[in-house]
């Protein structure tokens, strides 16, 4: 509730005075040039800017333009030329303000009067100078220029005094604008021969105000714009005193002017009023000041429960504290088990360097006893070449962020270590340090490598344009000569080109459809539409396979030119047409057959292979189609239809005959063409290929036979280069354990353990060796017997 008040008091009350200051200074810019135009014009109406009211000499008027010019850039962009600027204009109305207070003290005229315009009034005897502006007007724009200068000092200490200097205007304004509504000219009046007018007293009040809102905090500014509770009470007391002051004040001199009431009983309703209106200030006070104090004693009351509650979450905390501290003492106990236990040699430094503890698994990379690792420093694994070519990582990483890199390092033995390394840092300096040997993976990266390049010298030597694809976004990442040759581009032009490009626009959709989809095996899309760079189609054949590239999902593409050889099997079959249509010397059943699946010949061996499949008889009724089971029928008649658009049919096909036995026909379909390339028919050619099954089905059943041995030699050398090498590496890590203390029974029965598995393994081999000699030797008999 205390935090809600005070935030309602604060956007109460700290009101950025910016705007007010700007539009003041914009009010007393326009109201000096209105003046200055009714003088240089004679427009009486505009030279006292209120008809009736006294005229506002030109002085002031050039006073008032010139202030407020400094006030409304003093609120804007701050640069060195507006400073300049700003204090010109100051200094101009303190020369003026200035020479006019030497004008009256020292009793001569320094003819800036009427320098400007002439003032038409001749001198009289209270007016003896035209033109010259009042002697609390000289003073008033004389304290407001040198405040705001002093204000644009960098000396903060001065600041309080040129603020007072802003209060003394406010205070000879504010009494000319009193005197002007009790009627006494003494207040406005500082010298017999001149006054200040109502207009320039009531700008000068405003003027000042805005001054001393520059620096808000200063002066008796401050006191009004304070957010304490003595801030607030100023400003409401203030306000209301003022209004009834001039309200009754204004009132009880009026009531005495006209004789309304006489004077005693004026006095009497003036004190009244006075009274009456302090009682209902200090009661709307009080129950302000109670309502604070309610929400001072609320706000009390919740920070006593808060800290009731933050007592108790303390305790409770305290004792979840040591709860931690025990379980850290566990983890400690479990982390010093795992450090000495780990596979990876771990190791702490100190800043310099110095080996500060060490584990088992270090001692066994580096060749050194713990005790020589803790006299070391890491420099002693590492000579100066090894030093520049692989720099030490601990030393430019920041505490508490970690870094992984590789190196080298030297055995004790002289040998020289390929090691990975994880590097920490910590808060107190400490470096902590995970390695690993990746002698073996680097050999073996450098056999990938060797392998990448002799890819990429395939890849960019062979014949048939080959494409490297991203799957994700269809952009070309790698094509071979033979590629960028074919299709006219650049090797610059092809990398990052969209896929797409080289096919029809019609074709674009399809080609993503493909793209989304995953082949992990070659496979042959089929003969496309392809587009070189200067627009010649040409006719490819795609086979393509997904792979891994550079980290990135890629699609292996060839793009072989089949165009010429399609012509050419184009040409090949207009002329078979003109050929004899059946061969009857052939084991082929030939038939040719119209566009209503009419056959208008045929040779012996498609009346045979009719006779055996369907029981045709020759010369009978009804088309020999009509006799294939429906299945057969429609599937045939659906290939028909592919050969009246112009492909080409080939399929193997299989019937039933006697003893479970099957006989294969391999089946093919060409379009008879005339010289217009109109399809008039077809030509349909079957080839008993039975005997061709039968042997692929034997080559099939002996390269499964292969396989099932291939498979069990594989198991049988995975198992000798993991399932051995499991226990072998238990063993080697429980041995160091069984020095320390050779009568620890635990220690023992793990190594009688690994030693019954490494048993049953040995075991489980001898079987799978026995049986791979049983498949030999079954083979061998099989192979005998044929």
């Amino acid at each position: 509730m205390t935090v809600s008040y005070s935030d309602k008091a604060q956007s109460n009350d700290h009101v950025s005075p910016d705007k007010g200051i700007k539009r003041i200074g914009q009010a007393s810019l326009i109201i000096g040039v209105v003046i200055l135009i009714g003088w240089a014009f004679r427009i009486t109406g505009l030279e006292s800017v209120i008809p009736g009211f006294a005229t506002i000499k030109v002085n002031v008027a050039i006073c008032f333009a010139l202030i407020g010019w400094a006030l409304i850039i003093k609120n804007g962009q701050q640069s060195k030329s507006v400073n300049i600027s700003y204090r010109v204009l100051l200094i101009l109305v303190c020369l003026i303000g200035g020479v006019t207070l030497l004008e009256y003290l020292m009793h001569f005229d320094a003819h800036i009067d009427q320098f400007f315009v002439a003032d038409p009034q001749p001198p009289v005897i209270p007016y003896p100078f035209p033109g010259r502006m009042a002697y609390n007007t000289a003073i008033s724009f004389t304290l407001l220029a040198v405040g705001l200068l002093g204000l644009d000092s960098r000396r903060n200490k001065s600041h309080t005094a040129f603020q007072y200097l802003f209060h003394a205007v406010t205070v000879i304004s504010g009494t000319a604008i009193m005197g002007y509504i009790y009627g006494v000219s003494m207040l406005y009046k500082l010298s017999y021969i001149s006054s200040m007018a109502i207009q320039t007293a009531t700008l000068l009040f405003l003027l000042s105000i805005a001054a001393s809102l520059l620096n808000p905090q200063l002066g008796v500014t401050g006191l009004f714009k304070g957010s304490g509770i003595g801030n607030k009470m100023a400003r409401r007391h203030f306000t209301t005193l003022m209004l009834v002051l001039i309200v009754f004040g204004s009132l009880r001199i009026q009531s005495e002017r006209f004789h309304i009431l006489p004077p005693e009983i004026g006095i009497s309703l003036l004190a009244i009023s006075l009274l009456l209106t302090s009682l209902i200030m200090i009661w709307m006070t009080a129950n302000w000041l109670n309502k604070v104090d309610d929400l001072r004693s609320k706000a009390e009351e919740e920070i006593k429960k808060v800290n009731t509650n933050l007592e108790l979450k303390v305790e409770e905390r305290s004792e979840r504290l040591k709860e931690l501290y025990a379980e850290l003492q566990k983890s400690e106990e479990r982390y010093r088990s795992l450090f000495e236990h780990a596979s990876d040699a771990i190791y702490v430094l100190s800043i310099t360097g110095d080996f500060k503890d060490v584990n088992e698994s270090v001692c066994l990379l580096t060749g050194y006893s713990r005790e020589e690792l803790l006299q070391m420093n890491i420099t002693s694994l590492v000579n100066v070449e090894l030093l520049q070519n692989y720099p030490l990582v601990y030393t430019g990483i920041e505490p508490g962020t970690s870094a992984i890199a590789e190196r080298k390092i030297i055995r004790k033995d002289g040998r020289i270590l390929d090691i990975e390394i994880n590097v920490k840092k910590f808060v107190d300096e400490r470096i902590l340090v995970i390695a690993r040997d990746v002698t073996q993976r680097k050999l073996m990266e450098a056999e990938l490598r060797t392998s990448e390049q002799k890819y990429k010298l395939l890849f960019e030597s062979s014949p048939v344009p080959l494409w490297i694809v991203a799957k994700d976004d269809m952009t070309v990442i790698a094509a071979n000569n033979a590629a960028v040759n074919l299709y006219g581009y650049t090797r610059e032009e092809v990398l990052h080109m969209d896929i797409k490009k080289l096919r029809p626009v019609a074709d674009w959709e399809r080609v993503t459809n493909v793209y989304q989809k995953d082949i992990d095996h070659a496979t042959d899309f089929g003969v496309f539409e392809h587009l070189k760079k200067d627009g010649t189609q040409i006719l490819v054949n795609i086979v393509a396979q997904d792979i891994m590239f550079e980290g990135r999902f890629a699609r292996l593409s060839s793009t072989n030119d089949v165009t010429e050889k399609l012509k050419a099997e184009e040409q090949l079959k207009k002329s078979e047409a003109n050929l004899q249509t059946i061969l009857n010397n052939t084991d082929t059943a030939y038939a040719l057959v119209n566009a209503d699946l009419d056959i208008l010949e045929y040779n012996n061996q498609a009346l045979i292979f009719a006779q055996n499949e369907f029981n045709f008889e020759a010369g009978g009724t009804g088309k020999v189609f009509d006799q294939m089971p429906q299945d057969r029928r429609l599937q045939f008649i659906a290939y028909t239809r592919q050969v009246f658009e112009g492909h080409a049919i080939s399929y193997e096909v299989s019937y039933p005959h006697a003893d479970d036995k099957h006989l294969w026909y391999y089946v093919r379909m060409f379009p008879l063409a005339d010289k217009g390339n109109k399809i008039l028919g077809l030509v349909l050619a079957i080839t008993d290929i039975t005997e061709r099954k039968e042997a692929e089905q034997d080559l099939q059943t002996a390269y499964q036979s292969i396989q099932s041995h291939i498979d069990k030699i594989r198991e049988m050398a995975w198992k000798q280069s993991h399932l051995i090498r499991s226990p072998l590496a238990n063993l080697k890590g429980l041995l160091p354990m069984l020095k320390v203390d050779p009568s620890d029974e635990q220690v023992l029965e793990f190594i009688e353990m690994e030693l019954e598995r490494m048993d049953g393994i040995l075991w489980e081999m001898a079987e799978g060796t026995a049986m791979i000699g049983t498949d030999e030797k079954v083979d061998r008999y099989n192979q005998q017997s044929r």
